[in-house]
């Protein structure tokens, strides 16, 4: 897709509303203001500020969440531009996620930095397990990344970070709401001379709501999940880390009735447990004199694991389960200067895809593996006062793919310590997964061994300004996908579906627009994006790509009342999508549109002291009817109370 008059149009419009915000706030006293540095941790292998990432970044904080009182990381997501939320009903169920155009498996989800994508479900990362009671930052950048983070990353990267032990402190909460839901939440840290740790829990559960356009049943979900954090410090130049994550969730869902084609009330549950873990040791070998490089040399050693199992059951009985378990050690070198750093490293992954199930049309029952050694480098350089360099290189040596390389290299220009603007050009690679591959579902679903990875190489074009109360971001993409995998295609063959490489490029190409006002007592943040996204299907026909929104949007406002008392609003905007129905049988698929909606979020907070919060929180507020997946009823309007006592 070239840049056209259209492009053109588009690019003018988002300069001209970031040019009109600047003059409303005040741009031009701006060197009288103070900065707030943004510490990025997802650009690099080595934290770097915000200014200085060749790329779009976005950034939900802690006030954010706690002003907000959302239960779900989805809920909040969607306030940032190029993310589309596909839900498939109410609270529990099966969250996708797709950022910039991207297939939900090209995002990669990393939390404390070890990575939670379901080898299992094809490598997606399903939001309805993510719950913000343990979460305090989320960053997303944007764009390709696997030069430095691996397969997985092509349409971007979101980086979660939990609760950390900053004070000596504990907390309790508890939670009620519509649809007989309780939550209950507890934590504490402890930070000593040598030694800091944190500890916090969550349980929440519902009787849900009704998935199916029609019937009555109450689909319910319940999550227990752990975070636990340990850092001890042998010395200032020598310490260890360690994390770890556990959830265990059972979900009600329902299935597909063959004489309508769409979704009907049934007896399912799927019962799941996720596990993470992730070992760090840093070691500083040799110092340097700058403030601004403390060390010249220093190492990381790093072991990750993770492990998600899935277990179905109809009307009791055992339908199937699929489980993926990933080990990653990683070991790298920090060369830091007064100028910028250089990372380079190495790191291994191991991977275990396991499916069960009983014996029906074909045996699913199986065990596969995969492993791949991978060269790293990375490197952040201050080339002249106003020009920075940002460079990444990966090089993966694979057991059953053909290697592959990955690169990303930026520039930032700025032009004064306010303004500054941004250009990269990168190439991501994704692996077919091992459900593409090997997945089988006796009646449906065939997977071909012989898929080709897929590649994506993206040119991004962006502009970033500190405002003296706020900030505005613009952004503009442009991403060519090779060889996309076509996840569910008729084989006349086997008279299954399958999936396929498509014969022909895919392109997504877009405007993202970004902005952020702190006026004393009022916070409020604006976001919009525009999408063009198409694919081509295994006869090399083009079409719209099927859940992705042309048009999309969002505006919070955090506004403190008093010292004591605070609300939050948040309307976020998803415009029209296509999506593929398959009536009943003999008639073919057809493509229909998603209808555009609104949903509008409110959160009250009292805090009369510094022990007690109260809060009552209210999600699709006006009750707005909508889809994300066709035949899957959205989540109406949901109602908590929440009291917290911390001491």
């Amino acid at each position: 897709m070239t840049f056209n008059n259209k492009n053109a149009l588009l690019l003018a419009k988002a300069a001209a509303l970031g040019s009109i915000f600047l003059q409303s706030s005040g741009y031009a006293n701006l060197n009288n203001s103070v900065d707030t540095e943004i510490i990025s941790i997802s650009g690099s292998r080595t934290a770097l500020p915000h200014y200085q990432v060749a790329g779009a970044i976005s950034v939900i904080d802690e006030a954010q969440i706690k002003a907000s009182g959302a239960i779900s990381l989805s809920e909040l997501l969607r306030s940032i531009p190029s993310v589309n939320i596909s839900k498939s009903g109410p609270l529990g169920t099966l969250s996708e996620l797709r950022l910039r155009g991207s297939e939900s498996n090209h995002v990669l989800v990393l939390i404390d930095g070890v990575e939670i994508n379901d080898l299992g479900q094809g490598g997606l990362i399903d939001l309805s397990h993510i719950l913000l009671a343990n979460i305090e930052r989320v960053e997303i950048l944007r764009g390709p990344q696997s030069a430095v983070w691996g397969s997985a990353a092509v349409g971007g990267i979101i980086s979660i970070t939990s609760k950390t032990a900053n004070k000596n402190n504990a907390f309790l909460e508890g939670s009620v709401g519509s649809a007989a839901s309780t939550q209950i939440s507890a934590g504490m840290s402890n930070t000593q001379q040598k030694l800091s740790y944190s500890l916090s829990a969550n349980l929440i559960d519902t009787d849900g709501e009704n998935i199916a356009r029609e019937g009555d049943e109450a689909d319910g979900y319940r999550n227990a999940s752990v975070f636990a954090k340990l850092n001890y410090a042998f010395s200032p130049d020598n310490r260890v880390s360690t994390n770890m994550r556990i959830v265990d969730y059972k979900s009600d869902f329902d299935e597909t009735d063959f004489s309508s084609g769409l979704i009907a009330d049934a007896n399912n549950i799927s019962r799941g447990e996720q596990l993470s873990f992730g070992l760090d040791w840093y070691l500083n070998l040799v110092k340097q004199n700058q403030a601004n490089a403390p060390f010249l040399w220093s190492q990381n050693l790093s072991f990750q694991y993770s492990q998600q199992s899935n277990d179905n059951f109809a009307n009791d009985s055992f339908t199937g389960s699929t489980s993926g378990e990933k080990w990653r050690m990683i070991y790298y070198h920090h060369f830091g200067f007064s100028n910028g750093h250089f990372n380079l490293g190495l790191e291994g992954v191991d991977e275990q895809f396991s499916q069960s199930g009983p014996v029906s049309f074909g045996d699913p029952n199986q065990n596969q593996s995969n492993t791949s050694l991978s060269f790293i480098a990375d490197s952040a350089q201050q080339l002249t006062e106003q020009l920075a360099l940002n460079a990444s290189y990966r090089y993966d040596n694979n057991e059953i793919f053909d290697n592959a390389s990955s690169y990303r290299f930026g520039i930032n220009y700025s032009f004064s310590s306010h303004i500054n603007t941004f250009t990269s050009v990168g190439k991501a690679v994704k692996n077919p997964s091992f459900t593409e591959r090997f997945g089988f579902f006796p009646g449906t679903f065939l997977g071909n061994a012989e898929l080709s990875p897929e590649s994506s190489t993206s040119f991004e074009a962006g502009l970033r300004a500190q405002l003296r109360s706020g900030s505005i971001q613009v952004s503009w993409y442009q991403a060519i996908l090779e060889d996309e995998i076509l996840g569910f295609e008729f084989d006349p063959e086997s008279g299954l579906f399958t999936a396929l490489n498509a014969l022909n490029d895919s392109e997504r190409e877009g405007i993202e627009l970004e902005m952020s006002l702190s006026t004393g007592d009022v916070d409020w943040a604006l976001s919009y994006a525009y999408l063009d996204a198409t694919e081509q299907n295994a006869e090399g026909q083009a079409s719209t790509e099927l859940r992705r929104a042309r048009h999309s949007g969002s505006m919070w406002l955090s506004y403190n009342i008093t010292a004591t008392h605070q609300i939050y609003l948040q309307a976020d905007y998803t415009g029209e999508r296509k999506d593929r129905f398959f009536p009943p049988f003999p008639q073919a698929a057809q493509i229909i549109n998603l209808d555009n909606y609104w949903l509008l979020s409110a959160n009250y907070r009292y805090k009369p002291n510094m022990q007690w919060t109260f809060s009552l929180r209210v999600s699709n507020a006006l009750d707005t009817e909508y889809e994300d997946v066709v035949g899957f009823s959205g989540e109406s309007r949901r109602i908590f109370a929440r009291a917290r006592y911390d001491w």
